[in-house]
This record gives C-alpha cells, structure tokens and sequence, in this order.
C-alpha cells in the first residue's frame, strides 16, 4: 500500500513540474510580443503575415502543416519555416515547442499561439 502512495506521489509530482514547463516554455514564446519583428529577425520584413514554426518530425505539426498550407493558398500571407533547418529563428524569436505560430501585424508580434490550433484562429487577426 506504501508504494502505492509514493507512485501516486511521484505522479503527482511529475504533473505539477509538466505544468511548469509549460507556463516557462510560453512565457518565453510571449516575452516579444510587442517587438519590432525586423530588431529580431533583420531578413523578416512586412506588415501583416504570421510565422508557422514547425519539424517535421513534430506528430502536431505534421497534422497543421496541410492546414496551414490550405491557408497560405487562400490568401493569407504566412512564411512556413522548419526549424529543424531554421534553428537559430526559434532561438531568436523565444519558441521553444513546436507547432507555433508568431503573428505580425503592422510589422510587431502581435501575439505567440502554440500547440495544436485551428488555423482560423490565425485567419481571425487578419479579418479584423
């Protein structure tokens, strides 16, 4: 019955540190939101466009991927960018986790989303 505690105990403990993880991975992502994207990335200029930050070995970025791509095709300016080759972006722009996207509007990040999303939440800041 002991073991029984100190496994849940671990359990629990493991979980609690997953959730920091994840608050410390986000923060980061978020902490240029406001910036210049072209003080952080001098070869990225335009005004409004997102970045969609993936690997390809990332099982969610394989699932966005043809998502995003369907919106590039429909229009809405966005830059694919594989990290696995790109690796010095994600350093520069915070990005830690994979899928993620890095919205532009008016030539500052707007906003960071990560994880699995719908690609309509990137559509809706651009039809504002």
């Amino acid at each position: 019955m002991k073991i029984l505690y100190i496994g849940a105990a671990v359990i629990a403990a493991l979980f609690v540190l997953k959730i920091i993880l994840q608050i410390i991975v986000v923060k980061k992502a978020k902490k240029n939101v406001g910036a210049k994207l072209s003080d952080l990335l001098p070869d990225f200029r335009g005004k409004d466009f997102f970045l969609y930050l993936y690997s390809p070995t990332c099982t969610p970025c394989v699932r966005l991927t043809p998502k995003i791509k369907d919106l590039i095709s429909k229009g809405v300016k966005g830059r694919m960018i594989d990290l696995s080759q790109n690796i010095e972006i994600a350093k520069k722009l915070g990005i830690m986790a994979t899928p993620s996207v890095v919205i532009v509007k008016d030539g500052y990040v707007k906003d960071v989303l990560m994880g699995l999303i719908n690609p309509e939440d990137i559509e809706k800041y651009f039809n504002q």
